[in-house]
């Protein structure tokens, strides 16, 4: 090793030294997971303690981690299972600077990465990330509720992704990626028992089918016969689950050269939504429970009724060493019932009931080169989705209050259709071995139509009339977004970078309820431009540090929040709100110091302050809705035989977010939360190499914590995380 390759490493571990007292509670790594990619040592470098490499698609080509000037954070299959994430929303306690809660009861996440994300429960607004599911964008936040099984991993992409990804990524990206078919024959099945008398069963079977055709068919089924929080109306537990989803694919390779994937998927859920606890302000009924978080009330029967179905075909084509084609056709299907009671009482005020029919489809075309010092990934896209909409409130109390006497029936429906089309060039050149020069750019042209959209009053007689004539407005957009970066690496196992990038979030139109047609004019797009700098280093073969530092500015930002006034109170709606700065800088330590034991923290902090504002209800200076200061997540594992049969490890894992506001319209101190930590563990034991059997537990000093506050026509709505659980999970691999 030359002087300058020491001097370097020995820089990069005083740095990494000095990082970790800020780190102590982190856990996952931009590039690698807690157990696909298993962190190692300054003081051991032998092969039982070497961190393994990890490949990713990021910039839909494979790459190694440490090669991609991204700041990404990539759980494996493995690390799912083990901090038992089943959902979307789960991830959020896995990664830094990340916060996924539920907007709605037990569905509509919304993701939000370094401060940028959008509250919204209308299922025709996109999200601020979008979301991928091999390879195939999710429309609506209303489709994000899926569950994760048989994933190969989940790559979590931060900062706008304008070229490759286009439109709908200020924040970033997530990918999740199903384990692909092989001709090897393959499969494991996991059953658990947990807390709440908690049932889950799950599978996957694949290998070869014929001498070109490869299979993989994969199943996960939730039930789960009571809950934790008890309906005072009903005397009834509330928190039952019923969901199952399964995905079959089917890989042909005929030549070499050519491969084609077919993915069909399908699922249900038909669980219970949560009850809201609701601090109602027009009757005294839930006063005795006041200081009862996980006790609400609810006259209805609250409930979800989720049913998706979806394919998609993946062509890949090489048609030489240096240059592939590939082509991702794909449809999705969503239809969506949800059941709750907003008011949180035996009255009839706020008892909801939201009807979805979303339909989406996608084309993709990519044409890759890639030779010796250059790389070029050009491409277009096309995607077109409808959703119909009908949202409906059984009020006859609440209406009757506002002197609109001999109504029982508010609601509001629209039905809206999107085309976006886009052409995208992605490059990388290495001019000198150190330096690669990274470019990207996407045109995007998008055109929305929103129409029948009213508000409609049913009377207690029976029948419904519009409040006003039904609505019809356009929007169309066109935009350039894309990136600048220059990659150096100064050794193979070290890279430094620093991008320039911007991306956008589309406009559209508010999906609410609303007496106002002139409030159905579309809103704005919103842009974000990102500057950043990070470094990835293996600074030794058991010790991988990532940093980053981030600097954002965010125009025309789109707020949900209760922004419009009405004969019913105040009403939640959608707009542009006007600008705001973020800064910040995240960082992840992996190290195995010994054979067995793996340490992996994580930290962010992120400054976020609102520069300019158009609206009356945001004030210059708040910090953006959901985004904590600080966020720390970790883990510590460590494995150890038992006998020569026999292996067990224990991991005790956490997370911790400083105070956040879930919105930050008129500054409400009700939505302010203040910080908190969730420390989970999970002792397992490996029989052989076919059997698995663990215990596990979430939440295990039972914080009481809230997830979302909304405020509503009837006063303040709070939902709250779940308590302590418990479970066992028994494995079998073949």
């Amino acid at each position: 090793m030359s002087k300058l390759e020491t001097l370097h490493r020995n820089l990069l571990l005083a740095t990494a030294v000095a990082w970790l007292p800020v780190a102590a509670n982190a856990q996952s790594s931009p590039q690698t997971g807690t157990n696909s990619t298993q962190p190692a040592v300054a003081t051991s470098t032998s092969s039982d303690t070497q961190i393994e490499s990890v490949v990713v698609t990021a910039q839909k080509r494979e790459q190694l981690g440490n090669d991609v000037g991204i700041s990404m954070n990539v759980l494996s299959g493995a690390d799912l299972k083990a901090a038992n994430i089943k959902q979307v929303v789960d991830l959020g306690s896995l990664t830094t600077n990340v916060q996924i809660k539920n907007v709605l009861g037990n569905s509509i996440p919304n993701v939000t990465i370094r401060g940028i994300g959008l509250n919204d429960y209308a299922s025709n607004n996109n999200p601020a990330a979008g979301i991928y599911v091999d390879n195939v964008y999710l429309v609506s936040p209303a489709m994000l509720s899926f569950a994760l099984f048989d994933v190969d991993r989940i790559e979590v992409l931060k900062g706008p992704q304008g070229d490759l990804y286009g439109r709908n990524t200020t924040a970033g990206a997530i990918n999740v990626i199903s384990k692909a078919p092989s001709p090897t024959t393959d499969g494991d099945v996991e059953a658990g028992y947990g807390s709440y008398q908690n049932l889950h069963l799950d599978g996957a079977f694949g290998g070869a089918l014929a001498p070109t055709l490869n299979g993989r068919l994969a199943f996960t089924t939730e039930q789960q016969f009571s809950g934790w929080q008890l309906n005072y109306v009903t005397g009834r537990r509330v928190g039952k689950i019923n969901r199952t989803a399964g995905r079959l694919q089917l890989e042909w390779t005929p030549t070499d050269s050519w491969t084609a994937r077919l993915s069909v998927h399908a699922g249900y859920d038909r669980s219970d939504e949560a009850l809201y606890k609701v601090d109602n302000v027009t009757t005294t009924q839930e006063d005795p429970f006041a200081n009862q978080p996980r006790v609400a009330g609810g006259s209805d029967d609250p409930h979800l009724n989720l049913k998706s179905i979806g394919t998609s075909l993946t062509v890949d084509w090489s048609l030489n060493d240096a240059v592939s084609v590939t082509s991702i056709s794909a449809y999705e299907h969503f239809d969506r019932i949800d059941v709750a009671d907003q008011d949180g009482t035996a009255l009839r005020q706020l008892d909801s009931t939201f009807r979805n029919t979303i339909n989406e489809v996608t084309q993709e075309l990519r044409l890759t080169y890639s030779r010796d010092t250059v790389n070029l990934i050009g491409g277009a896209y096309y995607s077109h989705d409808t959703i119909s909409d009908r949202d409906s409130y059984d009020a006859p109390d609440l209406l009757s209050l506002l002197g609109l006497v001999g109504f029982s029936t508010i609601g509001n429906t629209y039905h809206q259709s999107t085309s976006a089309a886009a052409v995208f060039l992605h490059g990388e050149w290495t001019f000198i071995p150190e330096l690669t020069l990274i470019g990207g750019i996407r045109y995007t042209d998008e055109s929305k139509r929103f129409d029948n959209a009213t508000t409609f009053l049913g009377p207690t007689s029976g029948g419904e009339f519009n409040v006003f004539s039904p609505v019809s407005n356009s929007f169309s957009t066109s935009n350039v977004s894309g990136k600048v970066g220059l990659n150096y690496k100064p050794t193979d196992d070290t890279l430094v970078y620093a991008s320039a990038s911007r991306g956008f979030k589309s406009g559209g139109f508010q999906g609410q309820l609303t007496f106002d047609p002139t409030a159905l004019k579309p809103f704005r797009d919103e842009n974000l431009t990102a500057y950043e700098v990070g470094i990835k280093s293996r600074v030794f073969p058991n010790l991988q540090l990532n940093m980053a530092a981030f600097d954002y500015e965010y125009k025309d930002a789109q707020f949900y929040g209760p922004l419009f006034d009405s004969p019913v109170g105040v009403l939640f709606g959608i707009a542009n709100v006007g600008n705001a700065r973020v800064t910040g800088a995240e960082g992840d330590v992996l190290w195995r110091p010994v054979s067995g034991l793996d340490l992996h923290f994580g930290a962010g902090l992120i400054d976020t302050r609102i520069t300019k504002s158009v609206v009356p209800g945001v004030t210059v200076g708040s910090r953006l809705p959901n985004a904590p200061k600080l966020t720390l997540n970790g883990s510590i594992k460590y494995s150890w035989s038992v006998s020569d049969d026999i292996g067990a490890d224990f991991t005790l894992a956490g997370n911790y977010q400083s105070r956040l506001a879930f919105d930050i319209v008129r500054n409400p101190p009700q939505a302010l939360e203040g910080g908190y930590a969730l420390v989970n563990a999970e002792l397992g034991a490996n029989i052989g190499d076919k059997y698995r059997v663990s215990l596990w537990g979430r939440n295990l000093f039972d914080r009481l914590y809230r997830t979302q506050a909304l405020f509503t026509s009837v006063g303040w709505s709070y939902q709250y995380g779940a308590p302590r659980t418990f479970g066992i999970n028994l494995s079998y691999r073949l």
